[in-house]
């Protein structure tokens, strides 16, 4: 369903993502510019209604702005967007206090956090190379006993990936990675990070964690592509201070890896909230991102995932029409960086995969009929299914996203 929007530097068509209540000639809605999709796009939003203006004129993510309902051509319905009464120019900034300013007050802090956390962030795969290095150390005896219990814990939250894996435990691993699990005393994946970075701080007496010794990956992100995290190898400093059983730069070390995953879990689920104005989209945005640590052989690696409710035409509710989305990256060393974006509209499964190497990519091709008939016989209806060779391209970047316009 596409509408057409009247805007003051004219006529643009907007998208709504979600079903917007019966409009009438002369109504005006107060709404909210929740983030920038792209260049020219932003997102509206109003309680549980939400749609996309594509436009040349841009309000600031946290906006107040009116969509205003008029009588269009041929009898049809326009709609006028324009800056709320707290966002006219001229008029000055929102009184103390208000509902306004506490939430722009709001905005600002999750910014600042937002930009704090990008700069400390790093993956989840260096934090479990080093943690195996540790456990395998002989020193590791001398560990002290909650620094153990955390590193058995984290071990612990991995999902297995083995002949055994199915839904139910696909679905007990992303609430554990996303934070809301129903075992680990509702810990989940931040929980038990923090509870090690606790451990091992107290460990080294409150030194500061070392800081991480490679390039992290790109930020979380619900509009560009997931970057594959392929397993780590411990770092040569964490490796020589295990060989000479220095422990205490060892766990400085160790502390440094926590503190980052543990910031990059948090900076997920921030962008999850969807207030960080999380850049250029092509339409297929996506409601969650986190990282789901796995253990494959005696590596572990991580999937970026990226999940989604599909806005399909005709659904009523959850449950009613279920239809999803999901996209990962994933890359176990050997087999070089995949990706997959799956579509799921009841029981009819739309998916396509790219691998970066060749051989990869010839690969999964020859078990595509296999692939196939173990969806079909789980109840799937396979609609489409195949592999690309190559990555799927990024749109750009969003300017300034982590950028802390507080400090």
């Amino acid at each position: 369903m596409v509408s057409r929007v009247s805007t003051p530097t004219g006529v643009v068509a907007v998208t709504p993502v979600t079903r917007l209540p019966s409009l009438s000639v002369g109504d005006v809605i107060a709404m909210r510019v929740a983030r920038h999709m792209t260049d020219g796009v932003m997102r509206l939003v109003s309680g549980n209604f939400q749609l996309d203006v594509a436009g040349q004129e841009m309000f600031p993510v946290g906006a107040r702005v009116s969509l205003q309902v008029s009588r269009g051509p041929e009898g049809g319905v326009s709609y006028q967007v324009s800056a709320g009464a707290d966002d006219v120019p001229g008029q000055g900034a929102a009184p103390p206090g208000s509902a306004v300013a506490r939430e722009q007050a709001a905005l600002q802090r999750l910014s600042g956090m937002a930009a704090d956390l990008a700069s400390r962030q790093d993956g989840l795969a260096p934090l479990f190379s080093g943690l195996s290095a540790a456990a395998a150390a002989p020193a590791s005896a001398a560990l002290p006993q909650p620094v153990v219990a955390a590193m058995a814990a984290l071990f612990g939250l991995r999902l297995v990936a083995d002949d055994k894996l199915d839904g139910a435990r696909l679905k007990r691993a992303i609430a554990t990675a996303a934070g809301a699990p129903k075992s680990e005393g509702g810990r989940g994946l931040p929980g038990v990070l923090k509870d090690l970075g606790d451990a091992l701080r107290l460990f080294a007496k409150g030194g500061e964690g070392i800081a991480r010794e490679g390039t992290p990956p790109a930020p979380p992100s619900l509009a560009r592509h997931p970057q594959a995290q392929p397993p780590g190898r411990a770092s040569l400093e964490l490796m020589q201070a295990l060989a000479r059983g220095d422990l205490s730069v060892a766990a400085l070390l160790l502390l440094g890896k926590s503190d980052a995953a543990l910031a990059r879990v948090r900076l997920s689920g921030l962008t999850s909230l969807k207030v960080l104005g999380d850049g250029a989209g092509d339409g297929a945005t996506f409601d969650r991102t986190l990282d789901l640590p796995f253990v494959f052989g005696s590596q572990t690696g991580v999937i970026s995932l990226q999940i989604g409710r599909d806005d399909t035409p005709g659904h009523e509710g959850e449950g009613s029409h279920p239809a999803w989305r999901v996209r990962f990256g994933i890359d176990t060393g050997a087999s070089g960086p995949v990706e997959a974006v799956v579509g799921l509209d009841g029981t009819r499964l739309f998916a396509t995969l790219w691998a970066e190497r060749g051989e990869t990519a010839s690969a999964l091709t020859e078990r595509l009929s296999e692939l196939r008939e173990m969806l079909a016989g789980s109840g799937l209806e396979v609609v489409e299914l195949k592999v690309l060779p190559g990555r799927p391209g990024n749109p750009p970047a969003a300017s300034g996203q982590y950028v802390n316009q507080v400090s």
